[in-house]
């Protein structure tokens, strides 16, 4: 009974562990810029006031994000005291959601359904939701209610009020906020790249055209407009720049799923762009192989594989990504064990979410190998490469100078592998002994555990 009890625990540990418990999914961990606000409407009524967001990354089913309208306090570092005109919606994402997907909301669904939706924006008691003086819509991961513990993903700000000290700027006045047009920038996030103020500092009133192309601040309803293509890092410096948006005083933005300002899929956020990949021969038998990128979208990192007749890789190298990037980067890896001849080397990058694409291939002919050990340190074997016919014998030794094997390879052979599973840690010596006529050598490696 004790061995049975034994084993349902070690699977049901395993079952945690791997997500496979029933009702159990894995989440997505958000970081800033991830999640972007694309618009909000004020002049509608609750429940039914609409806003969207864009997802910069895939969000997997089963993940938890929170919205309020509720503003960031940073002298007390938590949100605004519980208001009865703000409130807390947690969403449960229902299935995944793709890099570019544009979600809509209104103060009580998601994408038109409650399902996955808890709490509300507003509060349903007064009944009161976004506020026409200007309000906040800010995302993160944490707790519903506090900003202990959060990790802010975006914030956008449309509060119309003196005590912001310009046009665009958040509130830093360091007292306590007790109005529903205040918030400070909520840790974490950078004005301008994750987090957008569209604030007026004049009290109750917008500031713009409402047109593209001017910059708008603390219209009733606002929302983007500018390009929907390009880098993470591109997208988010322009939902960012009040120019970028439209406004209105007067009429809500159509923000309805399917249809209207957002119908559809319609962003694209690129991935990553390669400009070149290189492989070429730097000395005997080691192979220098460079690559770089124009941009980069949720990059985790590359791995660069090695053949010996174009159809049977092995990894011989990772290399760690940007992440999100809109510069040119340049990379590097050296194959210091290819093999004499054909040598084919494939570049594969992979996103944060497992996704992977092979952006390339190549081929380069290692000339002749004289003699090359390794790995070194080593711990099972020892391999040994060399030119076919170079050496007669070639003998094992440990630093006692005891010799342990003789190994006379065949003429044509021009690698050799040595086992040291019967061998302690330490160092050992490789004797090379040569044809007649031709030099002796020796070579040291150390034996790890």
């Amino acid at each position: 009974m004790i061995k049975k009890l034994h084993n349902v625990y070690i699977v049901c540990t395993c079952l945690l562990l791997l997500g496979c418990w029933p009702g159990l999914k894995a989440q997505t961990i958000l970081t800033p810029g991830d999640i972007v606000v694309l618009g909000w409407n004020s002049d509608e009524s609750y429940p039914n006031q609409k806003w969207a967001f864009l997802a910069m990354t895939d969000i997997l089913a089963g993940t938890s994000i929170i919205f309020t309208d509720n503003g960031y306090d940073a002298s007390t570092g938590n949100f605004r005291a519980p208001s009865s005109s703000d409130g807390f919606l947690t969403y449960i994402v229902q299935s995944l959601i793709s890099r570019g997907t544009v979600v809509y909301g209104t103060n009580t669904t998601i994408n038109g359904s409650t399902a996955g939706v808890s709490g509300q924006l507003g509060n349903p008691s007064t009944p009161f939701g976004f506020s026409n003086f200007g309000d906040q819509l800010i995302v993160y991961q944490g707790t519903s209610g506090t900003a202990t513990g959060a990790t802010f993903i975006y914030a956008l700000n449309t509060g119309q009020n003196t005590a912001y000290g310009a046009n665009g700027a958040w509130y830093t006045g360091g007292a306590a906020i007790s109005v529903d047009v205040l918030s400070y920038l909520p840790p974490g996030l950078t004005n301008g790249v994750t987090a957008v103020a569209l604030t007026a500092n004049t009290l109750n009133l917008s500031v713009g055209t409402g047109l593209l192309g001017s910059a708008n601040y603390g219209f009733d309803n606002m929302a983007y407009g500018g390009t929907t293509t390009g880098t993470k890092s591109t997208l988010l410096t322009a939902i960012a720049n009040p120019a970028n948006w439209l406004g209105s005083d007067a009429t809500a933005f159509n923000l309805a799923a399917g249809s209207g300002v957002f119908p559809g899929n319609v962003f694209s956020v690129l991935p990553v762009t390669l400009l070149q990949f290189k492989a070429e021969e730097a000395t005997a038998g080691i192979v220098k192989l460079s690559w770089s990128t124009a941009m980069e979208v949720n990059n985790d990192h590359f791995t660069l594989e090695r053949s010996s007749d174009g159809l049977h890789y092995t990894v011989i190298g990772t290399v760690a990504g940007r992440g999100d990037n809109n510069q040119p980067v340049d990379y590097s890896f050296t194959d210091k064990a290819a093999e004499q001849g054909s040598n084919y080397y494939r570049l594969t990058q992979f996103d944060r979410d497992g996704q992977s694409k092979i952006l390339g291939t190549r081929k380069v002919e290692v000339r002749e190998i004289a003699l090359r050990v390794g790995p070194n340190p080593a711990v099972h074997f020892v391999d040994v490469a060399f030119a076919s016919g170079a050496w007669r014998e070639v003998k094992l030794y440990n630093s006692a100078d005891q010799l342990l094997q003789t190994i006379s390879p065949a003429p044509n052979t021009s690698r050799v592998r040595i086992s040291l599973q019967n061998y302690r840690a330490g160092t050992y010596y490789l004797a090379f002994v040569a044809n007649i006529g031709q030099g002796n050598t020796v070579r040291r490696f150390v034996k790890r555990e």
